[in-house]
């Protein structure tokens, strides 16, 4: 029963970094993520462990029965070779869980990852073949017409929150991130550029309304690190991001940008901004709602 027990938790222990990534895009928690990392370097020895005890466990067992003779030894279930076996599969399918999990959950580190022990899901990629030409992005030329000649839109970018910390944090963002004035994107928009949007405000925040291009992407800034590498594989592609005011998608450009996204902009004032402008959005009910005042 001790060897048992002894499997159990080494199993739990081996997969914990690797399957908590998952379990934090569930629940919708961020930090949850990195609850767990502090077991990614221990991962290898780990998983031998596991086995090892494992081995010993069926060898016990066996040695036992045969020693004995018959089953009476087997007078408890959790004691017994039937919950050993099922403890071997719980075993199997867990310490495998890093060779399918990235096929079934896109927030799975993948199997090279968890192997040399950093079980985060954008160390190993397949090499994207690049679709961007990135010498003849329209968008650069929009942004260097649009930084000369200045469109006129009325929005009001988030300057500050109130808190000192949080607004030196801004701050840097947009010395980090470019911002896109409405009118640049309303051009990319009309020329159908190849590009995408990507709204990153929370999924009750889209009955306020949506602007609309020919490739969109909805990710919640709470879940965007754990899913854009796998629903954005070329880093070149130009990236849009809008939140309410922009504060939001700032930040999480900013964090495309280091997750190597080489074309990333934050929409200047957000979906306000862009309403400011008197841009088209809509709710899906073809009705204009008003937008709330809030980042």
């Amino acid at each position: 029963m001790k060897n048992i027990i002894t499997v159990i938790g080494a199993t739990i222990a081996a997969s914990l970094c690797c399957v908590t990534p998952v379990l934090a895009v569930l629940a919708g928690s961020s930090s949850l993520a990195s609850s767990f990392s502090w077991l990614a370097p221990y991962h290898n020895y780990l998983v031998v462990f596991t086995i090892l005890v494992l081995v010993y466990a069926w060898y016990d067992k066996l040695k036992r029965s045969k020693a004995l003779d018959c089953a009476c030894d087997e007078s408890s279930f959790f004691a017994g070779k039937t919950f050993l076996a099922m403890v071997t599969v719980f075993v199997v399918v867990m310490l495998s869980f890093p060779q399918w999990g990235n096929k079934v959950f896109s927030s799975a580190p993948t199997a090279q990852s968890c192997a040399i022990g950093a079980c985060d899901t954008n160390i190993t990629e397949k090499p994207v073949t690049q679709t961007v030409n990135i010498d003849d992005l329209p968008v650069l030329k929009y942004m260097s017409d649009e930084e000369e000649n200045p469109t006129a839109c009325g929005q009001v970018a988030c300057a500050g929150t109130g808190y000192s910390a949080l607004d030196d944090m801004m701050a840097q963002a947009r010395r980090d991130v470019q911002e896109m004035s409405p009118a640049v994107l309303k051009k990319m928009i009309d020329n159908e550029d190849a590009f995408i949007l990507l709204d990153v405000r929370e999924v009750i925040q889209h009955a306020e309304g949506e602007i609309y291009a020919d490739e969109m992407l909805a990710i919640p800034r709470t879940n965007l690190e754990f899913e854009i590498l796998n629903a954005v594989k070329d880093r070149a592609m130009p990236i849009v991001l809008y939140s309410r005011m922009g504060a939001r998608s700032l930040f999480a450009a900013q964090s495309l940008q280091k997750l190597g996204y080489t074309h990333v902009y934050n929409l200047s004032a957000g979906l306000k901004g862009w309403v400011r402008a008197q841009y088209p959005y809509d709710n899906g009910l073809g009705t204009v709602l008003k937008v709330v005042d809030a980042q």
